[in-house]
């Protein structure tokens, strides 16, 4: 092959396992990439033809290389205030509460008075006293500071005194079940779904603070192998351009797909999303490093609260509630108006109640005005065989979270008895044909996708080992489809990335290991080398 310089690759990758997730799932040996597009894949002779002069070449030696891992659902900025701004109390580091209130004891001491402190990421369930925190519990270790405290799902905290007086907040304010009480009617400071969501209107952030959280959690990322992400979710309406101001200073690397959605609560979503529709704007706006996502409704709670939506009581409590944050008629109503507007639609559905609901809203859209369309259901956590079928049949896609039961397996069979057979139910959603991309829904768990592909094929409790639904099992191959291809196509872009072929963009990751080879249990060990955007190489073990 005679050519000038100009036409060798920029960088060649071969000696390796090349997962290359096209549609015939093919392993190859190498791949080229010119400029930020994959200009070749397939064996090494074929692919060494590229090497030029002044072509950096990478001996994979045997090691894995993939498309970038798309993390279809997580919160890029509250998983990077984590990081950089706010208080980790996740239950593995801090097992007490007496360890959550010295850590903001600590913080007290250190902030004006006055001033908030923000902490979050414990599991009641997980604590060695069994319960949440209290707010008397806060205003002992922070009289004179508004705290706020949240749990690792973010559909629910604890607030002391200060922080309840700030926020106005009252039992008669919000729905029954928002505002726990004590049996003397006195608010215990727990706060769930909409009247946790309402204080992150109150609780203020820098844009210094917020620029550092999304450095922050961009770092964790790059050096986990993910290249894109939906974005879930993150607060008010200003989050589009401090999103779009991080990627144009180059604070943020990796591509972002942010849903239209308002994390302050039920009543600023509506008014954001119609804000949004009215303006004439259309669906998929931006470019291939930022572009407008779905239009999110969140229909209800956690399903480790557990505050789910659920057709049945809870196994171990039948007296509580999960929590339907909006009616059959207001879904209908968002979903219907989004969907004439040419916008695909999606929800934050765990329970299959809340599920139903959205299935619903989506049938009768779709009914009244058949189009083609990308519609999903993020979470989809419990499910039945009908449920399954009407997903197929109205040509939803699922975003899915497996790596929850590396969480929340031993709590899962707890709260959900045999329910948990069709929960996260991936085997199922194979058989129908439908169309899955896993999320970490990172902080709720960690964003390394290793967790999830683990997960995927094992469904066991970090902790105990117990297995919550053995038989939704899947393979690393199908996984590995969910984690990068799927992931594309649920952001309307699998025509530019997500596989590693000529003429896709050169998102693609290094692992330490050839995972196709080594024993399954050892996933989660397995570690991102090399994480290449745009044909950059930006992160290096």
């Amino acid at each position: 092959m005679n050519k000038s310089i100009s036409m060798y690759a920029d960088v060649v990758f071969h000696n390796g396992s090349v997962i290359t997730v096209d549609n015939s799932d093919n392993i190859c040996q190498a791949a080229a990439v010119k400029g930020n597009i994959i200009a070749a894949v397939g064996d090494n002779e074929f692919v060494e033809k590229w090497i030029g002069p002044e072509t950096e070449v990478i001996d994979l030696k045997g090691r894995t290389l993939l498309p970038g891992f798309i993390d279809a659902h997580m919160h890029l900025g509250m998983r990077g205030q984590n990081a950089a701004v706010i208080i980790d109390c996740n239950s593995d580091d801090v097992p007490t509460i007496g360890g959550i209130m010295e850590k903001i004891r600590e913080a007290a001491e250190k902030t004006p008075k006055g001033t908030w402190i923000k902490a979050t990421g414990y599991e009641q369930s997980k604590l060695k006293e069994g319960r949440h925190p209290t707010r008397d519990e806060l205003d002992e270790v922070a009289p004179n500071h508004p705290v706020q405290l949240t749990r690792c799902c973010l559909h629910m905290g604890v607030y002391n005194t200060l922080a309840l007086e700030a926020g106005e907040i009252s039992p008669e304010k919000f729905a029954p079940g928002e505002v726990i009480v004590d049996e003397n009617g006195r608010m215990t400071g727990l706060l769930k779904e909409t009247a946790c969501t309402y204080m992150w209107d109150i609780v203020k952030y820098t844009r210094e603070e917020y620029m550092a959280s999304f450095k922050a959690c961009n770092d964790l990322l790059l050096e986990h192998g993910v290249t894109s992400v939906c974005d879930a979710s993150f607060f008010g309406e200003q989050t589009i351009g401090l999103y779009q101001d991080a990627i144009n200073e180059g604070i943020i690397n990796v591509r972002m797909y942010p849903l239209v959605y308002h994390a302050y609560g039920k009543a600023k979503t509506i008014w954001w999303i119609n804000q949004l529709l009215d303006t004439g704007l259309k669906a998929g706006i931006g470019d291939e490093f930022f572009r407008l996502g779905h239009v999110k409704i969140l229909l209800d709670g956690s399903s480790s609260g557990p505050s789910a939506a659920t057709r049945e009581p809870y196994s171990h409590d039948p007296d509580l509630e999960g929590i339907l944050i909006y009616t059959q008629e207001e879904a209908d109503e968002i979903v219907m108006k989004a969907h004439n507007c040419g916008w695909n639609v999606t929800c934050h559905a765990v329970g299959d109640k809340a599920v139903e609901v959205m299935v619903n809203a989506i049938e009768k859209a779709v009914t009244a005005n058949p189009r083609l369309h990308r519609h999903r259901i993020d979470h989809c956590g419990l499910q039945d065989i009908e449920l399954i079928r009407r997903i197929k049949e109205l040509n939803i896609s699922v975003v899915s979270n497996p790596g929850f039961f590396h969480e929340n397996a031993e709590a899962y069979t707890k709260y959900y008895g045999d329910r948990v057979n069709y929960m996260f139910p991936l085997k199922s959603y194979l058989e129908h044909g439908i169309t899955v991309a896993l999320g970490s829904d990172s902080p709720v768990i960690e964003v390394d996708p290793m967790i999830g592909l683990y997960s995927a094929l094992f469904r066991e409790d970090k902790r105990s080992g117990v297995v919550a639904g053995e038989c939704q099992k899947i393979g690393l191959m199908d996984a590995i489809r969910m984690y990068t291809i799927n992931g594309a196509y649920v952001s309307c872009e699998e025509d530019i990335k997500g596989s590693l072929e000529a003429g896709k963009l050169a998102d693609m990751v290094v692992l330490s290991e050839n995972i196709l080879e080594i024993p399954p249990e050892n996933l989660k060990s397995v570690k991102t080398d090399i994480t290449m955007i745009d044909g950059k190489i930006l992160y290096r073990r």
